[in-house]
């Protein structure tokens, strides 16, 4: 069991280890590796101990293996927190790992076992801590594959310390055949040989779910595309609302100021609009200028509040943005029902929308003439018509 232990360990670390070298990994998967790779030497110089090696096998390999436990909770937190310091681990392991230099008798294996076997309780703790938070924080299903591996060692950990303390180790790790002392180590050796590649399941699904977002979200405001609304589309049933959003003037905002202003004001809408959706609503770019919000559960009330709210957000956040003579706003049409046709929705908002619109071109022409005749027009032309 503990040549098994020793090969799985440093198959699985050398799978880390060499594409952390070239670049294809990031450093979680250097000290997941190399973290692994010194359990795995550490359960072969136990073997070599109990062949006649000298002692100096337990001297350094001891402290050896509380550093390598160390090494595969500081590889997780990394995955999970790259930007984390993890000096302070390191130098707990340092200091938990000193008692072991001074215990190398045949005697001691005991305290040596139950000692360890405490430590790798807590490391394995702390694994399955970590594993969880991941699991909620960034919907790692993957994550919870983790839990299930190390989650059952900490108890085991905990009985084998608790065994050997009590003087049911004896004087040998790997010739134990029988009794309490020997199942607790082989129950916890099964779940070892197993969860040295349980990283790499994570990983692949955190880059799937970035690939996902990459395909799904429209690069410039991070609103979700149309191949995300088509993700979405079974989820939403039951009654609802959909808002249809158009930029008004925004072709006069890239003509006068450039693309650069024009994209501001595109980023600048979808968050006035994520500001203002209520709980499980979603914004999509549509396409150009033309954005769609789909509010479940939402009523006539619930939608004309919300558009009234992204408007408001969305003309505050243009002040930064458009100059103060050029008019900006929004034309925004709501349709209410069950969004299981939801593709009825969408096309009585847009018609809804161009209603808006039409209505707000009217306005902004009534407001242009009467500044217009604030002035002595009339006079001029009058002038000018009698030469």
């Amino acid at each position: 069991m503990y040549v098994m232990v020793a090969l799985a360990s440093i198959v699985a670390g050398i799978i880390h280890v060499v594409p952390w070298a070239t670049g294809r990994f990031d450093n979680w998967a250097a000290w997941w590796g190399f973290g692994h790779i010194l359990l795995g030497v550490t359960a072969a110089g136990a073997v070599f101990r109990d062949m006649g090696g000298g002692d100096y096998i337990v001297w350094l390999g001891n402290p050896l293996a509380v550093v390598a436990y160390a090494a595969i909770f500081i590889g997780l937190r990394t995955f999970a927190y790259p930007d984390g310091s993890n000096r302070l681990i390191l130098a707990a392991a340092l200091v938990a790992a000193t008692p072991l230099f001074f215990s190398v008798r045949i005697e001691e294996l005991g305290f040596r076992v139950g000692y360890l076997s405490s430590l790798r309780a807590l490391f394995d703790l702390a694994i399955v801590l970590t594993a969880i938070r991941l699991a909620r924080r960034e919907s790692l299903h993957t994550a919870w594959i983790v839990v299930a591996l190390f989650a059952p060692t900490v108890p085991l950990f905990v009985a084998r310390s608790w065994s050997a303390y009590h003087g049911d180790i004896g004087t040998s790790l790997t010739g134990m055949k029988h009794g309490l002392g020997a199942w607790l180590t082989v129950l916890p050796i099964s779940f070892i040989m197993f969860r040295g590649v349980s990283l790499l399941t994570m990983d692949a699904e955190r880059g799937h779910q970035a690939l996902s977002a990459l395909l799904e979200r429209d690069p410039l405001t991070d609103a979700y595309n149309r191949a995300g609304f088509d993700r979405r589309l079974a989820r939403w049933r039951g009654g609802g609302a959909v808002l249809m959003i158009d930029l008004d003037h925004f072709k006069p905002l890239n003509d006068r100021c450039g693309h650069a202003v024009g994209d501001a004001a595109l980023v600048a809408l979808v968050r006035a609009t994520s500001a203002a959706l209520p709980k499980g609503g979603r914004v999509f770019r549509w396409g150009g200028d033309e954005f769609v919000c789909v509010l479940p559960d939402a009523d006539q009330a619930g939608a004309d509040a919300t558009a009234a709210a992204i408007a408001v957000r969305y003309a505050y956040a243009m002040t930064g943005i458009a100059p103060p003579d050029l008019p900006v706003a929004l034309s925004i049409g709501t349709a209410v029902g069950t969004l299981d046709h939801i593709a009825d929705l969408i096309v009585a908002a847009d018609r809804d929308m161009y209603v808006v619109k039409q209505r707000n071109r009217t306005e902004t022409l009534v407001a242009q003439r009467s500044v217009s005749e604030m002035h002595p027009v009339i006079d001029l032309i009058s002038h000018t018509q009698h030469g």
